[in-house]
C-alpha cells in the first residue's frame, strides 16, 4: 500500500480545522520525534512519554502555528526539544541553575494568571528580537539549562564569551521588559 504524503500547510490546515491533522502530523513525524527524545532521554519509555507530551503540545497550540515564521518540520523539532528537556527535568537529570543567574532583576507576579500571559508574550517577543546567536545562546542556558561550556562548545566560543553575551542580553531584556510595559 502507497503512503501518501501530506504537505506541512495541509497539516497545519488540518489541524486548525479539527480535521485529522494531528494524526497526519503524527504520521509524518513520529518517527523524528522520537529520535530527538531519544538524544535527551536514556529511557525508551521516557522518550515515547515526551513523544506523546510533544503531540498534546502540537494539539494545544495548533491555532498558533505561523508557517511564515517557521515550518511544521521545525516547530514540531522545537515541542520535541522542550518535551525531552521537560521529561528529564522531572527525572531530575538537568543542571540546576543557581537562583541568582535565572534573575533577571525583575519581581513579576505571577499568580495573577492575566498578567501571566501578558508577561509571558512581552518576554517571549524580547527573547525572539535578540540578534543571533545570542537569542541561541540565551535560550539554550535559560530555558533549556545548558551549562556555559556545553554551550561555548556548541557554538564554537570560549566560555567569557559566552558569560559576556548572556550578561549583556540580560541587561538588554530587563531594559525591554520594564519599557515593554511588564506587569510587576
Amino acid at each position: 500500500m502507497a503512503v501518501i504524503s501530506v504537505s506541512d500547510n495541509e497539516i497545519i490546515e488540518r489541524l486548525v480545522t479539527d480535521n485529522g491533522g494531528l494524526e497526519a502530523a503524527k504520521d509524518k513525524y513520529t518517527s523524528l520525534v522520537m529520535k530527538i527524545c531519544r538524544g535527551f532521554l536514556q529511557s525508551t519509555d521516557d522518550a515515547e512519554e515526551a513523544c506523546a507530551d510533544c503531540f498534546i503540545r502540537l494539539w494545544k497550540t495548533r491555532r498558533d502555528i505561523d508557517a511564515a515564521k517557521s515550518s511544521l518540520k521545525t516547530y514540531i523539532c522545537m515541542l520535541a526539544r522542550h518535551a525531552a528537556i521537560d521529561k528529564s527535568r522531572t527525572l531530575d537529570k538537568g543542571e540546576k541553575l543557581p537562583i541568582e543567574e535565572n534573575d533577571l532583576g525583575v519581581d513579576v507576579d505571577y499568580e495573577d494568571e492575566a498578567a501571566k500571559q501578558i508577561n509571558m508574550k512581552l518576554i517571549a517577543k524580547c527573547v525572539s528580537e535578540m540578534p543571533s546567536p545570542a537569542r541561541e545562546i540565551f535560550i539554550d542556558r535559560y530555558y533549556f539549562k545548558m551549562s556555559v561550556k556545553d554551550i561555548a562548545s556548541r557554538y564554537g566560543l570560549k566560555p567569557k564569551k559566552v558569560e559576556n553575551t548572556l550578561a549583556r542580553e540580560k541587561k538588554r531584556l530587563r531594559s525591554a521588559l520594564l519599557k515593554g510595559g511588564i506587569i510587576i
